[in-house]
């Protein structure tokens, strides 16, 4: 137990000097690299004007509220320190994570898949460079992957404490992100098929609901006041779903997005326009041609899958695509020498590697964790499924898929561990693998 621990603390401090290392030399400077970043940080500049008027309404509240202390402690003169500070507290987190994907493996396959998978997330590429962008996604991923730890834990035991402590970082994660709002429905079908405990594990379900609630609901109370509509934490899923359901919504923007407020909803701008009219004009599109929706959808999701979040440049020169740079060398359109002249293949390629290693190993480790430890693997699968589905509807992009993929780092640990046993030696000759927890 000594040594597992050592080894887990020396890993977690290499993760932290990676990514605090990337901050300081791939972030050396103010740049935003988005408009959300720029809204997130206007907000937190000026929290008690945003909490009290309608501008905070388009993103959960928790991550600028989490940039405050940044960007109001420290002098507007110094904006390179305000936002290398909230990147180095982002690298601090990224790291937290590493140690969540790391118990959460643990506790499910065994110390030597928990090995695996602290190992694969403290030298993903992927993370330490997203930790650097000023976005949501490192703090919702770890608050996410704490809520999975703890409620794994929770339905595993007999207790209905950790199931409300996880109901309570749930609401958190939904306060930053609001996608898993409805993950819990899933987490019901999870309960009602535990064996020999079904009821106690519904019950835990039902306070972990009622702690989301209560942890999400004097903000969704504040929006209803400020905006007069009821919306579920943010307001962006409406617009989202109404462009998704439009052949060019990946395409309109500005006084074209304007403009097709005006023809198609009918109101004066995207101002006036509110959630229900986003929805029905929505719904009309798609029951026009659900079928058709359903193929762009479903394409569109598998080319967010084959796109590695970072991998569109984060730092440096954009526009050169790795892929399609690849795709023209195999065609004689372009040499070896215009692939290897991309700004950052190396680590772009890295994260190519690290993220197809994760689907493809991830789905080989779901059918290993299936037979191993049958029904309490659920959640994780869950999440991917919830996750995709749910963004498809959206405006799916890489960027919005990349929570999901902590879950496949764990899957593909228990996967990497049987090719491991398969090929090198037996699974008796590793003393540390103790089996599910």
């Amino acid at each position: 137990m000594l040594r597992s621990r050592r080894f887990a603390w020396v890993v977690l401090a290499i993760a932290l000097m990676l990514r605090v290392g990337v901050v300081l030399i791939a972030f050396a400077n103010e740049q935003s690299f988005n408009g959300d970043s720029i809204y997130y940080m206007r907000i937190a500049r000026q929290p008690i004007d945003a909490l009290g008027n309608a501008d905070l309404t388009s993103s959960g509240p928790l991550y600028p509220l989490f940039l405050v202390p940044f960007f109001n402690l420290i002098p507007d003169t110094a904006p390179l320190a305000q936002v290398t500070a909230a990147r180095l507290a982002q690298a601090a987190i990224d790291t937290a994570t590493v140690w969540l994907v790391y118990a959460i493996a643990r506790d499910l396959f065994g110390e030597w898949v928990g090995r695996v998978a602290l190992v694969a997330q403290a030298l993903d590429v992927r993370y330490m460079f997203v930790a650097g962008i000023v976005a949501t996604e490192t703090l919702f991923i770890a608050l996410f992957a704490w809520f999975m730890l703890l409620y794994l834990r929770a339905a595993a035991g007999e207790k209905s404490g950790p199931y409300r402590a996880a109901g309570a970082v749930l609401g958190l994660a939904v306060l930053t992100r609001p996608v898993p709002l409805l993950f819990p429905v899933l987490l019901g079908v999870h309960a009602w098929f535990q064996r020999g405990k079904r009821r106690q594990a519904l019950h835990g379900v039902a306070w972990l609901v009622g702690m989301m609630l209560l942890t999400i609901t004097p903000w969704v109370v504040r929006t209803a006041l400020v905006t007069g509509e009821l919306i579920p934490i943010a307001d962006t899923a409406f617009s989202q779903f109404w462009a998704n359901s439009r052949d060019d919504g990946r395409e309109i923007g500005g006084a074209l997005y304007e403009e097709a407020v005006r023809d198609e909803i009918g109101t004066e701008s995207v101002g006036t326009t509110t959630g229900d009219d986003y929805v029905a004009a929505g719904l009309n599109n798609v029951l026009g041609a659900p079928l058709k929706w359903l193929g762009r959808i479903a394409l569109d999701t598998l080319r967010a899958y084959a796109q590695p979040y970072g991998t569109v440049p984060l730092i440096g020169p954009t526009g050169t695509s790795v892929r399609g740079t690849l795709r023209d060398v195999l065609a004689g359109q372009a040499t070896i020498g215009d692939l290897l002249a991309i700004p950052g293949l190396g680590r772009r390629g890295l994260m190519y590697l690290l993220h197809f290693w994760g689907l493809l190993f991830g789905v080989a480790g779901l059918v290993i964790a299936v037979r191993e430890v049958g029904w309490r693997v659920f959640p994780l699968p869950a999440w991917i499924v919830y996750a995709t589905g749910v963004q498809a509807a959206l405006l799916i992009e890489a960027r919005y898929l990349f929570p999901v993929m902590f879950a496949f780092t764990i899957l593909a640990a228990r996967a990497s561990l049987s090719a491991w046993q398969a090929v090198f030696r037996p699974p008796k000759a590793l003393s540390l693998d103790e089996g599910p927890a």
